[in-house]
């Protein structure tokens, strides 16, 4: 969805609330951990965050505090709870207009070592997929920040400008990998 202002948190709320129920904007079910063979853009990046439970404590807070997301970008509501069924809209502005992208929580992964969640794009979203955000903790003690997606263009600005709208996608991974890094440096002061 786009706007040319940037939307008022009152007016999100009452899109968030009409996006409750909608379907996805995709049929596959197969998830994240089988995407589609084809007409998807399958991703997978990860980077390593440092070593051990304070570590891997201080990544599960920044995600759930939503820190993952790039400063470009905003979460709303703002301090959503990543719980399946909840509906949030990431809100970037690119090129002078305002994307309101709103996707569903569909699973949490918890474990003693993997955190996170993956949510799924709903049809006023810019694309289509599923996008995974975890922290996992390795045999070796090592944790790792992981994104998995499967995306396609939806909206027909993403498609025509598709290279723009990836080289979009690819700054966000790289802007999340490095606000995570900076997030975890500061929670327990490892270089």
């Amino acid at each position: 969805m786009l706007s040319l202002r940037r939307p008022d948190p009152a007016w999100l709320r009452e899109r968030l609330a009409e996006w409750a129920e909608v379907p996805l904007s995709y049929t596959h079910r197969g998830g994240i951990e089988q995407p589609p063979q084809c007409g998807f853009i399958a991703d997978h990046h990860r980077a390593r965050l440092g070593r051990g439970g304070v570590v891997f404590a201080a990544a599960k807070a920044a995600l759930n505090d939503w820190t993952h997301f790039p400063d470009w970008t905003a979460i709303h509501p703002i301090g959503s709870i990543q719980a399946p069924g909840t509906v949030v809209a990431m809100v970037v502005r690119i090129l002078g207009l305002w994307w309101i992208n709103p996707c569903r929580i569909l699973r949490r992964y918890d474990s003693d070592t993997t955190h996170g969640f993956v949510y799924g794009t709903l049809p006023e979203h810019a694309e289509c997929g599923e996008e995974l955000f975890a922290v996992e903790m390795d045999a070796q003690g090592d944790v790792w920040y992981v994104i998995r997606a499967f995306s396609r263009p939806q909206h027909w600005m993403a498609w025509v400008g598709f290279p723009l709208a990836r080289w979009w996608q690819c700054r966000f991974v790289r802007d999340s990998q490095a606000k995570m890094q900076r997030s975890v440096r500061a929670v327990t002061g490892l270089q």
